[in-house]
């Protein structure tokens, strides 16, 4: 995991990083954000 607290560290760290698909979550996984995430990785590079 990176942690980025700077807007241009960010982007610099995206930078080249394909099409990134965000799957929010509030707490504890289960089998339904499993399920979002392996969406998730059909329709972008980085999850």
């Amino acid at each position: 995991m990176q942690i980025h607290s700077a807007i241009p560290a960010l982007r610099a760290a995206l930078k080249n990083r394909g099409r990134i698909v965000f799957v929010p979550t509030m707490g504890n996984l289960h089998a339904g954000h499993i399920s979002l995430m392996e969406q998730a990785r059909a329709h972008g590079d980085t999850v």
